[in-house]
C-alpha cells in the first residue's frame, strides 16, 4: 500500500466522534475524613507529616531537625533559614550540594498524599528534585479530595510550570528492591499548618 492508499483507510474507517460524558465530581466523593486520608497516604508514599500552628512553630522545628546542614534553600515566606540565596542561582548546577528546601505547597490531595507546587514557589524547578531532603508548607484547610477536585482547581492554572510531588524519591527498577533517594530527596516532610 502507498502513503495515500493507507490515509484513506485510516479516513475511512475513522470512529464516529462522540461528545465526552460530563464527569460529576461529586460522584468521586467519598466523604472520608480529608486529613485523615492525607496523612495515610503521605505516609505509605514514605512521607512524614508534621503539624504546626504557624510559620513560626514550623522554623522551630526545621532549626532543631535540620541544625547539622548547611545548604539550605527556603523559598517559603516567614521561614528564614536559607544558607543560599536563590537569587544568586544561575544554574542547577550550583545546587549540586543542596541539603535542604522548604517550599510552600498550593493544595494538596487526600486520595494520593500528593501536594501541588508551581513555579511561584520555586525558582529553579530542580529544587524540589536535586535537595537532600524536601519540605513542603501546606495549610489543612487546603486538601481536596481527589485528583478529579485537583484538576477543577488547576482549571485556571497560568502560572507555567507545576508538579505534584508525593513522597520522597522512590524506585524499584534494579533487582525489584525499593531504593528511597535514588533520583531524589531521601525524605518529604509535609508541614501542616492549622
Amino acid at each position: 500500500m502507498n502513503r495515500e492508499s493507507i490515509l484513506n483507510t485510516i479516513k475511512r474507517n475513522k470512529p464516529l466522534f462522540k461528545e465526552l460524558p460530563e464527569i460529576i465530581v461529586e460522584n468521586f466523593k467519598k466523604g472520608n475524613d480529608l486529613l485523615e486520608s492525607f496523612i495515610k497516604n503521605v505516609e505509605a508514599t514514605g512521607g512524614k507529616v508534621v503539624f504546626a500552628n504557624n510559620k513560626n512553630d514550623v522554623t522551630l522545628y526545621l532549626k532543631n531537625r535540620f541544625k547539622d546542614f548547611d545548604n539550605i534553600i527556603s523559598l517559603s515566606e516567614g521561614i528564614d533559614i536559607t544558607t543560599i540565596n536563590p537569587d544568586k542561582i544561575s544554574s542547577a548546577k550550583e545546587l549540586d550540594k543542596l541539603e535542604l528546601a522548604i517550599l510552600d505547597a498550593q493544595f494538596g490531595v487526600a486520595e494520593n498524599g500528593a501536594v501541588w507546587i508551581s513555579d511561584k514557589n520555586t525558582y529553579h524547578r530542580s529544587i524540589p528534585f536535586i535537595a537532600l531532603h524536601l519540605v513542603l508548607i501546606l495549610l489543612d484547610e487546603e486538601i481536596v479530595e481527589n485528583m478529579n477536585e485537583a484538576y477543577e482547581r488547576l482549571a485556571s492554572f497560568n502560572e507555567g510550570y507545576g508538579v505534584f510531588i508525593s513522597g520522597p524519591s522512590k524506585t524499584a527498577d534494579i533487582e525489584q528492591s525499593l531504593v528511597i533517594g535514588a533520583q531524589g530527596p531521601l525524605s518529604a516532610t509535609i508541614i501542616l499548618i492549622k
